[in-house]
């Protein structure tokens, strides 16, 4: 059987169809380089064979399918989950100052460890599960996680607690990331894929909200900067848990509004599960959602496993079946540490992740440098200026955060622009970022702290935008998941060295950021000699 399909006008005649008959399926050469802009043709990229053939049809579905009201609300429902992720994180570092003056801790960089070591085990684990279990358990129990933990976390007696509390909020947020972006990705036709660079709006948005409800929150019902330790008590210092019952109240929401949604299995997961009719039927049910139709059916899949049968049938006496029982088989035997090893399976791929590494440690470390203990950094920078007061600090932290948000939008599109792309715009994301730290460390004036903590803002916010978009448009299915939760994993060990760091060189000096810079300046140039540019590549 040479063809999979006739061609789309024949499959299906509904008006909003308008491909010519030159776009049929081809099982011999499934996909195409120029389809409508994007190259839809296999690559191998770790996944099974059958399973790359299939997602051919599956990604020209969905560009013919287009971006519809469901890929909108699925954008605003994912959403969440970075808005979450940064409003947590930013959470934690604006209740540094208050919680150091009232449980009189030494080494305060010690709760952004606790931080950290709940988001390891987080992002280690809700990630594999998507790939062995599927995206929607992660996706909903991951934000009633942290906003349980929160809520609870602000009545937090003593050190011991708040920290123990701000571990299991890391265990939530730390899957957000890596399954919403999953999630997005394998909805979204691929002609809109830069739409996930520009989601990285909702993680600046996410700090922006937390600096403006802490500002007022803590500038107000506060201990004095001027407290000694030992002398601030419980009921002179509830700022900071009335901004943490704030955050956990605004979680526990959207945690609802998903709820609400019931966003469905997504088609390339169920694809990579070998269950082909499921598949076609989420297809035809986000069509419904859209008032529209597909033409796809689960006959397109049929005619390529019969094809490859028969292909397989002249190489090999026994060939690999293509039934569904046994592609389920396949998968599963794929996990780890199988899927580990396909992320490894060519040596381009293999280059490819172990710079990825690379990059997502050095950026998990020099983040939380600088971000950890922003407050504290522009407090001793007022001190330094003569301008030290709590409210001043929560403002320009409240400033520099909304300066974040412009760098999502501008990134959504220089990712797309022929002589920049994805690494062109990671590299001078990271290159400006590591320039501006440098300056802010020279800062002598109230105007360059505010303006070089601004403009580290966009360029860092930039630099994770393009990260967690870049990752998960790598790897297919099958072991996307794995592939963004090993990241991940190595992300948030960086980022639990760094407060360990901080704590012991001091965080009232500049060599945190002195470090931070470097290792920025140095994954930018590392983004430079990234194998593959996913610019116009369809996800698989």
């Amino acid at each position: 059987m040479d063809k999979v399909s006739v061609s789309h006008q024949e499959e299906n005649s509904h008006p909003n169809l308008t491909l010519s008959t030159t776009q049929s399926h081809d099982a011999k050469a499934v996909g195409h380089q120029d389809y409508h802009g994007i190259d839809t043709r296999v690559r191998s990229m770790g996944a099974d064979e059958v399973y790359e053939k299939k997602i051919s049809i599956m990604n020209e579905a969905l560009i013919d399918l287009g971006m519809g009201s469901f890929q909108w609300k699925v954008f605003a429902m994912t959403g969440f989950g970075w808005f979450v992720d940064n409003l947590w994180m930013q959470a934690i570092t604006i209740i540094t100052p208050p919680v150091r003056t009232e449980f009189a801790v030494k080494r305060i960089a010690f709760l952004s460890v606790a931080k950290y070591a709940g988001l390891v085990v987080g992002s280690s684990v809700w990630p594999m599960t998507a790939d062995f279990i599927g995206r929607r358990l992660a996706f909903n129990i991951t934000l009633l996680i942290s906003a349980v933990a929160g809520l609870v976390g602000a009545g937090s007696p003593n050190f011991v607690a708040i920290a123990t509390f701000c571990a299991f909020i890391g265990l939530g947020t730390g899957g957000n990331q890596p399954v919403d972006s999953a999630i997005f990705l394998e909805f979204v036709p691929a002609t809109h894929q830069y739409l996930l660079t520009m989601q990285s709006s909702f993680w600046s948005v996410g700090q922006a909200v937390a600096a403006l409800i802490g500002w007022p929150l803590i500038a107000n019902y506060s201990c004095s900067s001027t407290t000694l330790p030992g002398q601030c008590n419980y009921h002179d210092n509830l700022g900071w848990r009335y901004a943490y019952w704030t955050f956990g109240g605004l979680t526990l929401i959207m945690f609802l509004l998903r709820l609400l949604f019931r966003v469905p299995e997504t088609p390339k997961f169920l694809l990579g599960k070998g269950l082909d009719q499921q598949a076609v039927n989420v297809v035809a049910d986000i069509a419904k959602r859209n008032k529209t139709e597909t033409w796809l059916t689960i006959t397109h899949f049929e005619a390529i496993d019969a094809q490859l049968a028969a292909q397989r049938a002249t190489d090999d006496p026994e060939p690999p079946s293509t039934t569904t029982q046994s592609i389920v088989r396949r998968t599963i035997d794929k996990f780890a540490p199988r899927k580990i090893q396909a992320l490894f399976s060519t040596p381009r791929l293999a280059l490819s992740m172990s710079l990825l590494l690379f990059l997502w440690c050095s950026i998990g470390m020099a983040y939380p440098l600088y971000n950890s203990f922003i407050p504290i950094y522009l407090a001793n920078k007022g001190v330094s200026t003569g301008t030290s007061s709590i409210n001043e600090t929560y403002r320009n932290y409240a400033i520099q955060a909304v300066c974040g948000i412009p760098a999502s939008i501008l990134g959504g599109f220089t990712v797309d622009m022929k002589r920049v792309g994805r690494k062109g715009t990671g590299t001078l994301a990271c290159l400006g970022t590591g320039v501006f730290l440098f300056l802010f460390t020279r800062a002598d004036s109230k105007s360059a702290v505010l303006g070089f903590s601004c403009a580290i803002a966009f360029f860092q916010n930039l630099v994770y935008g393009l990260l967690y978009s870049y990752t998960p448009e790598l790897f297919p299915a099958p072991i996307r998941g794995t592939a963004n939760g090993l990241v991940a994993v190595f992300n948030r060990l960086s980022g639990l060295m760094a407060p360990i760091i901080a704590a012991y060189v001091g965080i009232d000096t500049d060599l945190p950021v002195w470090i931070s810079a470097a290792l920025f300046m140095v994954a930018g140039l590392v983004f430079l000699v990234l194998p593959y540019e996913m610019r116009g590549v369809a996800a698989s």
